[in-house]
């Protein structure tokens, strides 16, 4: 039976504004665990210059959320990562193994603020991409340059990098703008990864399921296999797309 992977999630125990405490983990990956989920990569926020936690304590913080949750489901992965708010000196952070590329791969979550500038962006990808690393930008419909521009988006794609989109985009009101945008650039192959950006267990849960069941229902075959299945296995690997 095939399974879920999801690729952003906040779900190491007190170290972000993501899950509070493990008790709240382990209702979080039992709520992925019910919808398919079997690997998750844990990208706790990372922002250059204001570190919450040093990186020894993170992976700590790790290897007990990896124990604990092996203990109840021995088939369920979680992965190392971190969701990296852009600075440029977040790539030697990278290449100083100071940040968690995801799942210990060449492949780097990115965030920026909302109203971050088109060529912001396109210096991001660049200068990951001149490093070594494939940058993928978290949670595109958040950005205002990207937001109903298309052509930014396919041009960010053209460069190499690739685009995830959160899962509650796809459970909108039928008249959802936001919903028909994201759709839209999933029909046109400019959607690469679904997360659930999983915070809690209430308004920011695991969610993957239901915008899977979504999307399989309005994507060709071929797209909906790429996008819940094949990309992120490739990632998994450290292979290209």
């Amino acid at each position: 039976m095939a399974y879920y992977t999801d690729i952003h999630s906040h779900i190491l125990p007190g170290v972000d504004d993501g899950a509070k405490d493990m008790e709240t983990t382990m209702a979080m990956i039992d709520m992925a665990y019910s919808q398919g989920v079997r690997v998750m990569i844990a990208t706790p926020h990372y922002y250059p210059g204001h570190v919450r936690h040093p990186k020894e304590y993170l992976d700590d913080v790790f290897r007990e959320t990896v124990s604990a949750v092996k203990e109840k489901y021995g088939d369920f992965t979680i992965l190392p990562g971190n969701e990296v708010y852009y600075r440029e000196e977040a790539v030697e952070k990278l290449q100083d193994r100071r940040i968690h590329t995801m799942a210990d791969t060449l492949y780097v979550l990115l965030e920026f603020s909302p109203g971050v500038h088109y060529q912001v962006l396109v210096g991001a990808v660049r200068k990951c991409l001149e490093t070594g690393y494939y940058p993928v930008l978290a949670h595109i419909e958040r950005y205002q340059s990207l937001w109903k521009n298309e052509k930014n988006v396919r041009e960010l794609v053209r460069m190499g990098a690739y685009m995830q989109i959160n899962a509650e985009n796809f459970s909108g009101g039928i008249f959802s703008a936001q919903r028909r945008w994201c759709l839209r650039l999933a029909k046109e192959g400019l959607v690469h990864f679904i997360g659930s950006d999983a915070h809690n267990t209430k308004e920011r849960c695991p969610n993957i399921k239901q915008a899977a069941d979504y999307l399989k229902e309005k994507l060709d075959k071929e797209t909906f296999q790429k996008i819940m299945y094949d990309n992120p296995a490739k990632l998994l690997k450290g292979e290209y797309l």
